[in-house]
């Protein structure tokens, strides 16, 4: 038999102490998600104005500034003041306590993005005095919106609670789709508006309809029910229907102006459908955003919830212990004189310190790999994106490559080999981890 000899410090307390400490953290992640959640909202309204001022943008220069001059003078006021709205939000995000080390390449692309921002009146300036192609007003606007896009991948991959995360793939891949239906609908207003879709033109319309199948599919991965309901509903819209036709004439006539693509009427009536389907998209993004919010807000009362029943267990065990404290020994073997029938009673009647509070610790342990567990499928996505687009960038550099051949490659290199793309993109970067900066 041993006799107790416990030190005067008690690890019990401690590990009460660090459970509690642990489920604080959890809230607080949380309640700084949340604040990422309402940038994403912000970012996303911004995003909008900015794809119905690129569209209006280009068709402007497309009509040698004949039509489109108020539409494009609301979006640029719109913008404005959305731009003004997101901008005040972030001076939030520069308070003391605020600009926490986990938040460190969250707020790096957030100043990128306001280096976008900034150059916004230089570009509208171009796009006033039509210095600029209409794809190149779009490539322009593009950029910018891709920087702001940048922040939401961030705090996407920032998410530590599964429901959460997936929610905000979900969102994300969609407004990837979307703003590749923006671009679109650019490109399609500059080929329908000269009359003629020649093979580069082309050529980014079907890099643009293939991205997008590729967003929305992974949306509809990871959405709600009532999401993915609506975007089938979207699918079946007579929009949707002349959008598509307008694309299979787009993709399959010649390259010679003179055909039946040269009807002045049909670039408007491309924008216009195609602007509806974009505007049908900004509904399924709000019910996804209105999803991510109430995620996110009650995980936040769950975890409040779990912290104080921890709190009042672990108070509940040390008010036990301090009551019930007796000495005790701990046998090794039967104890002498026990009878063998009574036996199990009496072993249990044992005091055994700690063994509530080990439970607690076995349960958080098993709750924390459950949570790791379930965050795999939202962030194998994350990465696969991430892949996509560093691949995408290595080729544009070093190849001297467009986006949109860059694209074309990886594309041609996954079917040539019967490979998926993100294994292509993997592949690409890590050869040129490999060989270096010269390595492509």
């Amino acid at each position: 038999m041993t006799q107790n000899t416990s030190p005067s410090f008690s690890f019990e307390e401690a590990i009460g102490d660090f459970l509690v400490a642990s489920r604080k953290c959890e809230v607080v992640s949380l309640e700084r998600l949340l604040e990422a959640v309402q940038l994403v909202g912000r970012i996303r309204a911004l995003v909008h104005q900015l794809q119905r001022e690129r569209g209006a943008s280009s068709l402007w220069i497309g009509s040698g500034g004949q039509r489109y001059a108020d539409e494009l003078a609301q979006y640029r006021a719109e913008s404005d003041t959305t731009a003004r709205a997101f901008r005040e939000h972030l001076d939030g995000w520069l308070e003391p306590g605020a600009c926490a080390h986990a938040r460190s390449r969250l707020l790096g692309r957030m100043a990128l993005a306001l280096h976008g921002l900034s150059g916004l009146p230089s570009l509208r300036a171009e796009v006033s005095e039509r210095t600029l192609s209409p794809m190149e007003a779009m490539r322009g606007f593009s950029e910018l919106i891709r920087s702001l896009l940048a922040v939401v991948f961030e705090a996407a991959d920032s998410a530590t609670d599964p429901e959460v995360s997936r929610a905000l793939v979900a969102l994300l891949n969609f407004m990837q789709g979307k703003e590749l239906a923006g671009q679109e609908r650019a490109i399609g207003a500059a080929g329908f508006g000269q009359g003629m879709f020649d093979g580069e033109l082309r050529q980014s319309l079907l890099h643009r309809i293939d991205a997008q199948e590729r967003s929305f599919r992974i949306f509809s991965e990871f959405a709600p029910e009532s999401a993915c309901a609506a975007w089938q509903d979207l699918q079946g819209a007579g929009f949707a229907a002349e959008v598509e036709r307008l694309r299979r004439q787009a993709c399959t006539q010649g390259d010679s102006r003179g055909d039946s693509l040269s009807d002045p009427a049909r670039a408007e009536i491309w924008f216009a459908c195609a602007t509806a389907r974009i505007d049908a998209m900004k509904e399924i993004e709000d019910l996804l955003e209105m999803h991510l919010n109430e995620c996110c807000s009650a995980r936040i009362t769950a975890d409040r919830a779990d912290l104080g029943a921890v709190r009042d267990r672990i108070a509940q065990l040390a008010e036990s212990e301090l009551r019930d404290s007796v000495p005790y020994a701990v046998f090794f073997g039967a104890p002498e004189g026990l009878d063998q029938e009574g036996e199990d009673d009496a072993v249990l009647n044992v005091p055994i310190v700690g063994h509530s509070v080990m439970d607690l610790v076995q349960r958080q342990a098993t709750r924390l790999q459950s949570v790791e567990d379930e965050l795999y499928a939202a962030r194998q996505a994350l990465a696969e994106r991430k892949t996509i687009e560093r691949a995408k960038a290595l080729l544009i550099q070093h190849r001297g490559l467009s986006e949109d051949q860059a694209y074309k490659l990886l594309r041609q290199t996954a079917m040539n080999q019967n490979r998926r793309l993100a294994e292509v993109a993997e592949a690409t970067v890590a050869m040129s981890d490999l060989l270096g900066k010269g390595g492509l």
